[in-house]
């Protein structure tokens, strides 16, 4: 008897129904499979199987596929790939049906699907391009899913629809992303002046997890732990087919704890039921990001130009309902970050630029910048922020740097910064705060271990550095 057809999961994300049995090759019995691309087909041909045995089955499928099997057009073989992709946002299979309908059709969608050559796909980018006028990502897009579904016509089993995918080695309109806006410190604080203070806390959550700020939203109070600070996201807020709904995070890795300071979790209210949103609105809707842009970054940014501009009107505590810092506070503490900010393009996103480039900037190595943001692998984190992560370029000077002359190096006395940086580390001598500055503890050539009090660290590390005769510290 034949197995019953299986669905599996093909590699593209299409299904396919797969029924295995044995058969005489070479003299020995093997197990083997074909599978079909739709139920009813691979039920009949698995009936065949249990009548007329697997060689027979075998010869009358060759026969069935060679004689004339219907020749789907590009619409039909993208829009059954579409119908039948597994793991996907609905919205998602929404857009792909549109690329069909506006972009793919149109162009080439009533010729053969094994009609389509490298010169056909270059020729749809061109026209995207020049006649459409579609922005580079859009083209990167629309070029995605088309090139995945010729890719699985090429793997189309038993018989492989097209030899190769047409569209592998096209070459794109080049795209670089977006350049993306971060926040020093001074900048960070202005900011947040500049919002009312019922966003302060939700601000500041965000620059301390690098959530997204769909995921924020959809946080709830049973997903913060008061006693360790861990922030549980499993969820974000989306858009589908215009409504909005609570579904999983952008990428596999998006599930995810993250643990931000005690004292942000201090100003968030988690007394209230463990199912209450964290975050909402007065009405106790959830805070999309759209909602999020509109009521605290849109106004922080029009403060924001008020202010460099001397207009106090928005900060008006009876007109405006300001309740925040006056604008001459803020003139005077901000005077040279105001004109910096102004430059910045301010979203919400802009609080995870910041909170991404902040880690990477104090040393966090970037494959845990990576996993804590949720990123789909590092190498999306390297992509977009790798250039801010100066670990790794310092690491490199310094091995580079035992290059250089013997002269170079007695004339910058690089023997000398190396044991400031080596006392600083702990590895030589050793600096201990006691009443009245810092002790430096050292060992003469003598082998004798002495001790001075400084005033200021730095001067105990120069001494230390300048008078230690010992070996390094053991690691």
């Amino acid at each position: 008897m034949s197995t019953t057809p299986r669905p599996r999961v093909r590699a593209d994300g299409t299904i396919g129904f797969q029924v295995r049995y044995r058969i005489p090759r070479n003299g020995e019995i093997r197990a083997t499979s074909q599978t079909f691309d739709d139920y009813t087909a691979a039920k009949r041909w698995s009936e065949l199987l249990d009548r007329v045995g697997a060689v027979e089955a075998e010869r009358i499928l060759a026969a069935q596929l060679a004689a004339a099997a219907p020749i789907l057009s590009v619409t039909e073989w993208c829009t059954r790939y579409a119908d039948r992709l597994t793991g996907i946002e609905e919205a998602t299979r929404q857009r792909y049906h549109r690329y069909i309908v506006n972009d793919i059709g149109p162009f080439m969608g009533s010729l053969p699907v094994d009609a389509v050559t490298e010169e056909t796909d270059a020729a749809w980018v061109v026209h995207l391009e020049n006649e459409v006028g579609n922005a580079a990502k859009t083209i990167w897009n629309k070029h995605g899913f088309f090139s995945a579904a010729m890719a699985a016509a090429a793997r189309h089993r038993p018989t492989p629809l097209i030899p190769a995918n047409p569209c592998a080695y096209t070459r794109l309109p080049r795209w670089d992303g977006p350049e993306l806006d971060y926040l020093d410190d001074d900048e960070y604080e202005l900011l947040v002046e500049l919002m009312a203070p019922r966003w302060h806390a939700q601000a500041e959550l965000m620059v301390m997890s690098m959530a997204r700020p769909s995921e924020i939203g959809a946080l709830t109070v049973g997903d913060i732990d008061r006693d360790t600070g861990a922030v549980s996201i499993t969820k974000a807020w989306k858009y589908a087919g215009g409504k909005l709904k609570l579904g999983p995070p952008k990428s596999k890795r998006g599930n995810r704890t993250v643990y931000v300071p005690l004292e942000t979790v201090a100003r968030l209210d988690l007394d209230r039921p463990l199912d209450a949103p964290l975050m909402c609105t007065r009405n106790g809707t959830p805070i999309t990001v759209v909602y999020l842009h509109k009521k605290a970054f849109a106004p922080a940014v029009k403060r924001l130009r008020a202010l460099a501009a001397g207009d106090f009107a928005p900060f008006d505590r009876r007109r405006a309902h300001w309740a925040g810092t006056d604008p001459e506070a803020l003139l005077a503490r901000f005077s040279t970050t105001i004109p910096k900010l102004g430059t910045k393009r301010i979203t919400p996103y802009t609080m995870r630029h910041t909170a991404i480039s902040w880690r990477l900037q104090d040393g966090v190595p970037i494959w845990v910048v990576s996993r804590d943001a949720g990123h789909e692998s590092i190498s999306t984190t390297d992509k977009r922020y790798g250039h801010i992560d100066a670990s790794a370029s310092a690491a490199a000077a310094q091995i580079v740097a035992n290059r250089l002359p013997q002269l170079r190096r007695d004339v910058v006395n690089l023997d000398q910064a190396r044991r400031r940086r080596q006392v600083r580390a702990g590895d030589l001598g050793e600096i201990c705060v006691v009443p009245g500055g810092f002790e430096a503890v050292w060992m003469n050539p003598d082998g004798e271990v002495l001790s001075q009090v400084f005033e200021s660290y730095d001067n105990a590390v120069d001494h230390i550095a300048d008078h230690e005769a010992g070996d390094l510290l053991a690691a």
